[in-house]
């Protein structure tokens, strides 16, 4: 049987949920079960408020505009990250500026700071990792920069074990698609303590209604909602979530004992980061391209890691730092079967062909 890179993990506790609640009378749309999802995940990364949206790259699109950012607004996000990532800085009408990345992935924090006349910084706990997070809020805060944070990839994930993926800078998101932590087929949320800027992300997600089902409007808005269909299986997946950051971490100490191939560097993760997915290094290109087909070949689906934003065609010319680091490494990376339904077979299988590789 193959072996996916990753797949859903719906339980029948999901299932059940959703069942129960088509049976329930609900109107399927946005109610009662998504207020609780927000609450909860608000929650547990200690924010004060959150609003659900559809999707990721709307959660971050809708955070630059509840931060003011706009046309001639200068906003960094880092060379490594998905595209949503500064797709939703030019669907805000701002311009991106890239940020090379260190050697954890993450933003560079030592050529962040010498950018001059920033308004916002997109900082991406990438796969998990938070390494600068910190120090990088700290550094918006003393310039009156606004952070988002984009914790896509990163819930269930520490700051040093301070902060919480989700609870940092002015506004942070999640992601909720099928391989996510916790998913619920599609979905994003966006998390903040300023109550003025909750108050702008719920205008905007509402068609800026004057009041609840009138039709008249204090100014722009659009309609950005999701339903309580989704949030009920979402509710179900977030009651899970301990059991899968265990699953994560335990799963990826096996991986790790037991791939023995000089070959193959397994990237390293903090006891308080929780592996998004299993990431591998090589020593070139060619070797990874290499290693991608042997384990095609041995039914083991792997998926190579997101190329560099400043590789991407239609972003030529976008202002940058140096970005020699995140260049020169993304292509030495490759992404393994992560999925927290992995049985403890499949590990071996997985670790045992890495080590059968040359």
């Amino acid at each position: 049987m193959k072996i996916n890179q990753f797949e859903p993990k719906i339980s029948k506790k999901d299932k059940l949920a959703v069942s129960s609640y088509l049976n329930s009378g609900g109107w399927l749309t946005e109610n009662k079960l998504t207020k609780d999802l927000e609450n909860k995940v608000a929650a547990y990364v200690n924010r004060k408020y959150a609003i659900a949206v559809p999707n990721g790259t709307q959660a971050i699109y809708l955070s630059l505009l509840a931060a003011g950012i706009e046309k001639g607004s200068v906003v960094a996000v880092p060379n490594l990250t998905m595209i949503a990532t500064i797709n939703a800085v030019i669907w805000a009408g701002a311009t991106p500026y890239i940020v090379d990345t260190d050697e954890y992935l993450c933003m560079d924090f030592e050529k962040l700071n010498k950018i001059k006349n920033l308004d916002a910084v997109v900082y991406v706990p990438l796969n998990g990792r938070t390494k600068n997070g910190i120090d990088i809020d700290r550094w918006c805060k003393k310039n009156n920069i606004k952070l988002i944070e984009d914790s896509a990839h990163a819930l269930g994930s520490t700051y040093e074990n301070k902060i919480m993926c989700g609870g940092l800078g002015d506004l942070s998101i999640f992601s909720f698609t099928p391989h996510k932590i916790i998913t619920m087929g599609q979905g994003g949320m966006v998390l903040t303590d300023n109550k003025k800027m909750f108050e702008k992300l719920f205008k905007l997600k509402t068609f800026n209604r004057m009041k609840n089902k009138s039709d008249w409007h204090a100014g722009f808005g659009l309609n950005f909602k999701i339903t309580d269909l989704q949030a009920s299986i979402g509710l179900s997946q977030f009651d899970q979530l301990n059991s899968f950051i265990s699953t994560k971490k335990k799963n990826y100490q096996k991986l790790k004992k037991i791939i023995k191939n000089e070959n193959v560097t397994v990237s390293e993760f903090e006891n308080y980061e929780t592996p998004w997915f299993y990431d591998l290094k090589f020593n070139s290109k060619a070797t990874r391209n290499k290693f991608f087909s042997y384990m095609v070949k041995n039914e083991i689906e792997t998926r190579p890691h997101y190329p560099c934003l400043s590789k991407q065609k239609y972003l030529k010319g976008v202002m940058s730092t140096n970005l020699e680091y995140s260049e020169t490494e993304s292509d030495k990376l490759i992404w393994l079967p992560s999925s927290t339904n992995l049985k403890v077979k499949e590990i071996k299988l997985i670790a045992e062909t890495i080590n059968n590789f040359s």
